[in-house]
């Protein structure tokens, strides 16, 4: 063995071997040259020019960590002539020169999937080597190992004082590590990566990078390799400055990098030229963005920092509103699914056909299909959609003479092998001319929208304005797509979108709840949750005081996409939003009138600014579409479930308001405060809403509730007649009716330029105070309904009838009416005492009453009104109203659902006065009732919608629904859908072919007609009985005016459209029959006529286009009574009338005192009714004798003109079987009233009058029954 001792190193040639010294480390002069010598086995080359082994295994006794950028170094210095013949370590240079360009073109063609994270490289216990406790720690180990090299590592930019420590910056391509930075070889690849997928610079075989100049690349690809190798051409001096302050020997030098940067450009252009692809003249570098901190930002970092204002896109900020952009940041990461939005055939085959949605997304030709068309949610970044702003039209192509000349467009593959594709090209101009263009390839959700929409209302976006709300069939937490809604910035003067700190829109809501955000108010009222999994039909509804500027849509929870609000400042067009940000409306103060019915309501007001009610107040449709039309043709189909648990779609006046409200299922309300149901169920939206359609898919009824039958909700639910009952959940659902409806109102109003400042509202003179004080509740909560931001607190009026406290006489809590003071002081027989003495309840029922102080004072403005107080204020308005002469009486039926209202109003000595106001409840829900009995009912409604062209679900399309339940409803369904001048038709063919609904209408206005004649009798009477009554009046018989109003009037046009003449006749006769008989009544009345003869006028006055129809109440609510200055009377005392024979008090001494017919009824009679006030006729008399002078005359002509089957015996048997007693004690009002004395001690205050409930018996228990005899 040679006694030569040689230094260890790797293999080199013997012409460069070292000497060394003996025993001891030392440095190797000319490492350049040693290197450069060292002898490797032969390398396999691959057809690519790339090595077949993995080199770096061959080369690993370099004695430093960093040989792999050593290696990179040399490679880049030494293959200088990359076309000369190579073998050895020059060509597995040559091949490591590839993998760097590979690496390079990586970077600019797939920056998105690149993450880069700086390594320091020193101990994590921030110690030097001589201090730490474990120098083999590797990022403090590898920092050492770079010796006197450490400097050139470190950030040189950090002050001269301040720590510079070296660093790595390690490169990882879709989460897998590739390579590092080298201040001397700007890039290295590691030892062992391998990358999986086909790409142009990744060798297939190897995995590793590889020049991509060596595969098929597309035009673009090129293109953009190009301009990202000159951009670090053009920027190696700039980064070479950066190492300009270290020693001579520590500077590196980029020549060797340049010239192989350079010789790369040119074979690109040769590439270009061989393939005949377009010129690389325009070599825009890629939006890499901020990739890389210093100093390799300077190398490999790009953006065109642009500037954005509503599209218009400059070079610098030209003004405030201007927001700063890189392009790369415009489009979604190309690994986003974008949702396709299904429009069915006519969206497929219309070009522009999202021109007139008013939601932006995106149109797209299909590949290999001419003239068809797919549409996508937005493929934009938050950023995009703000730098836009209103012009996204134009960038969509929306609006091509915009003078935005950027644009998106789209090209969808349906066919492609890896599934379908979406191409998205995005070219952006700057002011300078500039053209930008970006191209990402976004695969397609499997599934699309379809079938589903979002609406929103109302119809217009204010700053005047706070609740505006959205309905969802894409709920923010569905299983396949979700939609979740975010707001815009009103504050923003283009109105963008409002971010958070993060840059992303303020969703509103996340799993099922609102989110919180600080200062924007956010409900969501009803939801999709776990409780209603099994229901097909998911929908969720939100509230928001902002405005909502878009839709985000998700698919399994993974964002896809955008859709914009396209909001309109200009135009008619309903389909679009308005946008009303930039003005102010001065809106007016209105002065509501509500009137709340059984089966309709009605609304009116009185503008302050023009001095008149407003005519034909129409609530029209302020729902948007976004998805899908709003243009539902209900005579076709019926209503779906958008149409009934949203606001609704369809435009009614507001005197044809149904008192209906759909209900959600409870179970969807969303409870944010845990409140208890019926506070929930009374709140506005959540409560439910107001159901204005007019044809539903009934399934069912109740006497409250109808049940619509879906196929993907199921069962729906409506609740009606709700105005008497006293259930505490219909109390939630009357708040919740009323609340919903005021937002409508507000709405209306606002297009108007009017806002609500009061609000009156109505109540039947028969109703008790308990229910009253009830229906005050409800009415003050609705000061919290208003929308108006700033705008004026609602002032609802409190019931002029609560304000009277009735009688204080006497002591609540005794029986003893004596008792002193009232206060508890009882006789010996009183508290404490063990032994109950009490003496029998003696009763002494007052039966002639004292001369009526009518002490009238004038209406005031500041209180709500009975009904019929409404109606007499209506009656004397100026401009249409009863001129109402010294000699005439005016008494006015308003006829409502359930509830006849009686107005009577003559002149007295200070104006225009209303004695009378009372309420029956007889009415003409008694009409819609009886269709469930008449056999012949379904004949007529379908003969009808025939002659019209009327469908209705379940009575003459789809299945048969038709039921003794549901007739009342598809009665409503068909008078709703008739012109005034369909009605005599109507009227006629009922006539013609269902006589036995002619008989019903008989008998209720030929009651409503003799009752007027009691009344008239006894208000003459009283008139003049009274002290108030001037002379002029007392002195002259009235002549008798008999006016109708409300919308159950109409029933008195039944027989007048039959035969007008006979009409007259017979309710001529039932009033001169009611009055006494024609003896008595030439003695009270005057004959309205006496050529030709007319004995009373009856509804003379009545419009000829019934415009006011149902408005007679909330009109007059509306109208400020100092303008009418009409006179009531302090005294609210009804003056009712018995209006049957036979009844006796039963005086303290056992007499029978009989009354007159004509004599008053008070609440005290019917308190004791059976007791101490009983019907008794005589020996030999006949049952109800008044009942029995009006059933003669209905009997007479119902049987002879419409063939009543009904017999004189079945007459006579219901008058024997009477028994009017047991049923007054059955009804409910008189129960309540029972119970209230019971349980509360308050006063027993129902009074009806005795005619009115044998009608009302007779009805029920009688004719019903005689009409089905056939």
């Amino acid at each position: 063995m040679s006694n030569k001792i040689k230094a260890l190193t790797i293999k080199v040639h013997p012409k460069t071997e070292l000497q060394g010294v003996q025993f001891a480390w030392d440095k190797i002069p000319q490492l350049e040259v040693f290197t450069r010598n060292i002898i490797i086995p032969e390398i396999a080359v691959e057809q690519d020019g790339g090595a077949a082994v993995n080199i770096g295994t061959l080369v690993s006794g370099i004695p430093t960590v960093f040989a792999r950028a050593t290696l990179f170094e040399n490679a880049l210095n030494n293959i200088i002539d990359k076309d000369a013949e190579a073998s050895g370590l020059m060509l597995f240079y040559k091949s490591l020169v590839s993998e760097w360009k590979g690496f390079i073109s990586c970077l600019a063609l797939n920056y998105k999937d690149i993450e880069v994270n700086r390594v320091p490289l020193v101990y994590s216990d921030g110690k030097k080597l001589n201090d730490t406790e474990n120098i083999y720690e590797p990022t403090g180990a590898f920092g050492n190992a770079l010796f006197e090299r450490q400097p050139l590592w470190c950030d040189q930019s950090l002050a001269d004082n301040a720590e510079k420590v070296p660093f790595i910056d390690v490169i990882s391509f879709k989460g897998n590590v590739v390579g590092g930075t080298s201040p001397d070889c700007f890039l290295f690849t590691s030892v062992s990566y391998n990358i999986k997928g086909k790409y142009p610079f990744i060798n297939i075989q190897s995995g590793r990078f590889v020049d991509p100049l060596k595969s098929d690349l597309r035009p673009e690809e090129l293109k953009i390799i190009y301009g990202y190798a000159r951009h670090i051409l053009e920027n190696i001096q700039q980064f070479k400055q950066h190492f300009s302050n270290l020693p001579a020997d520590l500077r590196p030098s980029y020549e060797n990098i340049s010239a192989c940067l350079q010789d790369w450009i040119k074979d690109m252009v040769k590439y270009q030229e061989q393939r005949n692809f377009a010129r690389l003249d325009n070599h825009n570098p890629p939006e890499v963005g901020s990739l890389f901190t210093p100093p390799f930002s300077k190398l490999f970092n790009y953006s065109t920092l642009l500037f954005g204002s509503e599209g218009i896109i400059t070079q610098e900020a030209s003004s405030e509103f201007s927001i700063p952009f890189d392009p790369k940041d415009l489009l979604l990461n190309d690994s986003t699914e974008i949702a396709q939005i299904d429009f069915g055939k006519e969206g497929a085959e219309t070009k522009h056909f999202l021109t007139n949605k008013p939601i932006l997304l995106l149109a797209a030709e299909t590949k290999g299909q001419p003239d068809s068309y797919a549409y996508f949610a937005l493929p934009l970044t938050p950023l995009a959609l703000n730098v836009f702003g209103a012009n996204l039209d134009a960038l969509t192509g929306l609006s091509p003479t915009s003078n935005v000349k950027s644009r998106i467009t789209a090209l969808y593959d349906p066919n492609d092998k890896d599934g379908e594709k979406l191409i998205i090209h995005l070219k952006l101009f700057t002011d300078t001319g500039n053209e930008i263009i970006k191209q990402v390839v976004y695969k397609v959700t499997q599934e699309s929208i379809m079938g589903k929409d979002i609406l929103l209302w109302p119809n217009y976006i204010s700053k005047q304005w706070n609740r505006y709300f959205l309905f969802s069939e894409i709920p923010h937490n569905d299983a396949k797509f979700q939609a979740t809604p975010f707001i815009g910035n009103v504050n923003d003067d283009f109105f963008r979108i409002a971010l958070d700190e993060k840059g992303l829109p303020l969703y509103l809501a996340e799993k099922g709840r609102a989110l919180s955000i600080p200062g924007i108010k956010v409900q969501l009222h009803v939801a999709s949750n776990n409780a209603v999994a099994d229901n097909k039909y998911k929908y969720e509804i939100y509230e928001s005081n902002q405005p909502f500027k878009g839709i985000k849509f998700s698919h399994a929870g993974v964002d896809c996409g955008f859709g914009i609000i396209r909001y309109k400042s200009f135009g008619n067009d309903p389909a679009f939003p308005w946008n009303m940000l930039n003005t102010t409306r001065t809106l007016s103060p209105a002065f509501l009138g509500v009137d709340f019915g059984s089966t309709n309501s009605s609304i009116a007001y009185y503008s302050d600014s023009d001095k008149m009610i407003r005519e034909d107040l129409k609530l029209t449709n302020k729902r948007i579409s976004l998805l899908s039309t709003d243009l539902k043709n209900n005579d076709e189909r019926p209503a779906v479930e958008d149409e009934i648990f949203f606001f609704q779609n369809d435009e009614i006046l507001s005197n044809s308001i149904k008192s209906v409200l759909t209900v959600h299922d409870p179970r969807r309300i969303v409870n944010e405060k845990s409140g208890q149901s019926d506070f929930l169920l009374a709140q506005a939206v959540k409560g439910g809403f107001p159901c204005f359609e007019k044809n539903l898919p009934i399934d069912s009824a109740l006497d409250n509730r109808y049940f619509l039958a879906y196929n993907r909700v199921g069962k729906a639910e409506l609740v009606y007649n709700m105005k008497w009952s006293t259930q505490r959940i219909d109390k939630s659902y009357k708040t919740a009716y009323l609340s919903t409806l005021m937002l409508h109102v507000y709405a209306q109003l606002f297009v108007e330029n009017h806002e609500p400042h009061t609000l009156k509202w109505s109540y039947p003179s028969s109703m008790g105070k308990d229910l009253l004080s009830e229906y005050r509740a409800i009415w003050d909560s609705l000061v919290d309904i208003s929308p108006i931001n700033n705008g004026v607190t609602l002032k609802t009026y409190p019931p002029s009838d609560l304000s009277d406290i009735g009688d204080v006489q006497g002591s609540t809590w005794s029986g003893d009416s004596h008792t002193a003071s009232g206060w508890g002081i009882a006789d010996e027989n009183g508290w404490g005492s063990e032994v109950d003495t009490r003496k029998k309840e003696i009763v002494e029922i007052p039966f002639d009453t004292e001369p009526i102080r009518f002490d009238f004072r004038q209406l005031g403005n500041k209180e709500s009104l009975s009904e019929a107080c409404a109606v007499a204020n209506y009656l004397v308005r100026p401009n249409g109203g009863y001129s109402l002469n010294p000699g005439e009486l005016v008494l006015c039926f308003d006829i409502g659902g359930s509830t006849t209202d009686i107005t009577a109003l003559c002149q007295m000595s200070g104006g225009k006065a209303m004695i009378k106001q009372n309420s029956i409840r007889f009415a003409a829900e008694r009409m819609a009732h009886a269709t469930r009995y008449s056999p012949n009912f379904r004949t007529v409604l379908l003969k009808m919608c025939e002659r019209k062209g009327i469908s209705i679900q379940g009575l003459n399309k789809g299945e048969n629904k038709f039921s003794e339940n549901t007739a009342p409803y598809y009665f409503e369904q068909v008078l709703d859908r008739l012109e005034h001048t369909d009605f005599n038709t109507f009227y006629l063919l009922i006539a013609a072919e269902c006589k036995e609904m002619m008989s019903v209408n008989l008998y209720i206005t030929g009651l409503i007609m003799f009752y007027a004649g009691q009344l008239v009798h006894k208000l003459r009477t009283e008139i003049l009985r009274s002290e108030d009554a001037p002379p002029a009046v007392k002195n002259t018989p009235p002549k008798i005016r008999i006016a109708f109003a409300g919308k159950g009037a109409r029933i008195f046009d039944w027989f007048n459209a039959v035969d007008a003449s006979a009409a007259n006749t017979y309710y001529t006769q039932m009033f001169i029959r009611g009055i006494g008989g024609e003896a008595v009544a030439r003695k009270t009345i005057m004959p309205f006529n006496q050529s030709p003869l007319k004995i009373i006028d009856i509804n003379s006055q009545k419009g000829d286009n019934h415009t006011d129809v149902k408005y007679e109440v909330s009109k007059g609510l509306a109208i400020p009574t100092d303008i009418t200055k009409i006179l009531v009377p302090t005294n609210k005392q009804a003056i009712e009338i018995l209006g049957e024979d036979h009844f006796c008090i039963v005086m303290p001494d056992g007499e029978f005192k009989y009354l007159e017919s004509t004599n008053s009824i008070t609440p005290e009679m019917l308190e004791h009714i059976g007791d101490y006030f009983i019907n008794y006729p005589p020996q030999g008399s006949q049952p109800c004798p008044r009942f029995m002078d009006f059933a003669d005359l209905f009997y007479k002509v119902a049987s002879s003109m419409f063939g009543l089957k009904m017999s004189s015996a079945d007459f006579m048997a219901g008058f024997h079987d009477m028994n009017i007693e047991n049923y007054i004690k059955g009804i409910p009002e008189f129960i309540e009233a029972k119970k209230r004395k019971l349980d509360e001690q308050k006063k027993f205050d129902y009074v009806a009058p005795v005619i009115i409930l044998e009608g009302m018996k007779f009805f029920e228990k009688h004719l019903l029954k005689g009409i089905k005899i056939q």
